[in-house]
């Protein structure tokens, strides 16, 4: 049950905000341990459809995480207990979704539950590595440290898939900009120009048929057609979401020219990063390799690890496991085999995470530098050729005069 309430903190305050419970009771309980006055509580009813479309914006961004680990990590070296300095994020967070979150956090850890366990309940904020870096907080009596290095590592990470992102999405928003001039033009300006053409006798070049072909089309099928990319993009996207599509889309990104090199350097340096602080935290091999299978983003760098873990259980290493991968570069396997023998394994992956990390920066800059002009170039042929499609005829009847 979801209750909406109003009260005062002790600072005089006023709040509003959500709160879910067993019971009335239970919430005005739950807001009474911090220390709130209510003024007013009441239950929500909540239709169905309302709860998918609010589910759909329940996110909280790996900034918004990142703030949250180091503030934390802050009051705790200042000595403020948890409990006291998760309600101080609760106080200061505005997200209402994450605020609400940390509302139930704190609330289990006033009831004796392990921090670790009750950032589990939350899946789609923490994920297990969080979680798993917080237990090994927890039992070696070093949270606040961990909490720090924590919001580096999201931090580091957030800023690496960014630079990816921004990457691929320039060519996108690029051609997306010049097919929604050309839908304009097809849409407005050509049918004003189709009544000039038709009243002349003369013969229309082929690329003014094409383009008076697929103006036409597009007036008579809009309908059509946008129904037809709606129902094209659910099956996709559904596509995705089962495990089978997305193998095949995570295959296809290792792929694809020119970008191909940069994914695969980005999985590795998120493997050894991920690798590096499960094992310097404490967590078991073959716990923090499973974990970092979980969280490396890519079915197919998912079974290389998970063929690895195989390969520890019956006393074998990693870097034979991964010698037999073509999808790592062979200087993986070889700098994961010093660190097996020196017993520096965590050192070594983390020196492969900073390699290939500037690695990516490198490539990204490269590929950004090269996507430009061959942009331009592609762009001015495409205008050049739905110009000319439309002056051809026009000058051929000007020479007609």
């Amino acid at each position: 049950m979801k209750f909406k309430y109003k009260a005062i903190s002790i600072s005089g305050v006023e709040q509003v905000g959500k709160i879910e419970a067993g019971s009335r009771k239970r919430a005005i309980e739950l807001l009474q341990k911090h220390k709130l006055v209510i003024i007013s509580i009441e239950e929500i009813k909540e239709l169905i459809s309302f709860k998918f479309l609010s589910s759909f914006f329940h996110r909280v961004s790996n900034k918004k995480i990142v703030i949250f680990s180091k503030e934390l990590s802050i009051l705790l070296m200042a000595g403020v207990s948890l409990a006291e300095s998760l309600k101080i994020q609760y106080d200061q967070e505005e997200n209402p979704y994450f605020k609400e979150q940390i509302f139930k956090i704190s609330n289990m850890v006033e009831d004796g539950v392990p921090f670790s366990t009750a950032l589990s309940k939350f899946p789609n904020i923490f994920s297990d590595f969080f979680v798993n870096i917080v237990k090994s907080g927890e039992a070696s009596g070093k949270m606040q440290e961990s909490l720090l290095h924590l919001s580096d590592y999201i931090e580091k990470q957030y800023l690496l898939t960014s630079k990816v992102k921004s990457a691929l999405m320039y060519p996108a928003i690029i051609l997306g900009g010049f097919a929604l001039v050309g839908i304009g033009m097809m849409a407005f300006v050509v049918p004003q120009l189709i009544g000039i053409f038709e009243g002349s006798d003369q013969e229309l070049p082929l690329p003014t048929k094409i383009l008076i072909f697929v103006s036409d089309f597009m007036q008579h099928n809009i309908i059509l057609i946008a129904i037809g990319l709606c129902v094209l993009g659910y099956i996709i996207k559904k596509y995705v979401q089962t495990s089978k599509g997305r193998s095949r889309i995570d295959v296809l990104v290792l792929k694809i020219p020119q970008f191909s090199p940069i994914f695969k350097k980005f999985y590795v340096a998120r493997f050894a990063e991920n690798l590096s602080m499960l094992i310097s935290s404490g967590i078991p091999i073959i716990n923090a390799l499973q974990i970092s299978g979980d969280v490396v983003g890519n079915s197919v760098y998912r079974k290389i690890i998970y063929n690895s873990v195989d390969e520890v259980k019956i006393g074998g290493s990693i870097a034979y496991s991964f010698e037999r991968s073509d999808q790592l570069p062979v200087l993986v396997p070889k700098m994961i085999r010093v660190g097996e023998k020196t017993g520096k394994l965590d050192l070594v992956l983390n020196d492969i995470a900073k390699f290939y990390t500037k690695e990516v920066d490198i490539a990204i800059d490269r590929l950004t530098a090269i996507i430009e002009p061959i942009m331009i170039f592609v762009l001015g042929g495409a205008v050049a050729i739905l110009v000319a499609s439309i002056l051809m005829p026009i000058y051929q009847m000007t020479t007609m005069i």
